[in-house]
């Protein structure tokens, strides 16, 4: 594709939240790609209560909302889409990617194997074997993922500490808002497009927790 600056996130945004957008922001700024990998793909559980393709709709809207926002990216024609294949081939016109990364295995798995893995679909991705990994905590587990001569040759770190963003908000925070209908709590820490789903979201809640 020939990127020469490229930055990749990788989360489960369960849902996306403002904390999401800032990493989002940072790599947009500073790169001439940014590759959202959202993991965790074929989960549907209590940790992982809001499916794949909800969530990469959800991803997708919020960050094309933010690119108009912050960057004063004109969404074409109305800025409506008819499509969530158009809002996507939107965000690839102005390098941004959101793409499906399904588990090596069981989600703890922070072995070298999962790093190899997670390697490989980034590479395979964006086509090069150099990027920067942006993240918001677990600096001592990303950095187990991958074998020391792949971090010091391939892999950039950048790190948003969490606390310094919305107060710390985490997904979990944000799920528990919107199954207590905190509407005005959950306003300030989401984008509009979770918000403006959070009933839909709230079902999904609850039923995830009524699996084994």
């Amino acid at each position: 594709m020939g990127y020469k600056r490229i930055g990749v996130i990788l989360a489960r945004m369960q849902p996306i939240h403002n904390g999401h957008l800032e990493l989002v922001s940072r790599a947009y700024r500073e790169n001439e790609a940014v590759y959202i990998f959202v993991g965790s793909a074929d989960k549907f559980n209590k940790r992982n209560p809001i499916p794949i393709s909800t969530r990469l709709e959800l991803v997708r809207k919020s960050i094309l909302d933010m690119l108009q926002v912050r960057w004063g990216v004109d969404k074409a024609g109305d800025g409506k889409y008819d499509s969530d294949s158009q809002v996507d081939i939107a965000l690839i016109n102005h390098g941004i990617h959101v793409v499906p990364l399904d588990d090596l295995d069981d989600e703890s798995n922070n072995s070298h194997e999962w790093g190899f893995y997670l390697y490989s679909k980034i590479v395979t991705e964006t086509g090069c074997p150099n990027f920067t990994m942006y993240y918001s905590d677990g600096y001592e587990i990303i950095t187990t993922w991958f074998p020391g001569f792949i971090l010091r040759n391939n892999v950039s770190l950048s790190l948003i500490a969490r606390n310094s963003v919305e107060n710390g908000i985490s997904a979990t925070d944000v799920r528990k808002l919107i199954t207590e209908r905190k509407d005005d709590e959950l306003r300030s820490v989401v984008p509009a497009a979770v918000f403006d789903k959070r009933e839909h979201l709230k079902t999904l809640i609850e039923l995830s927790e009524k699996i084994v």
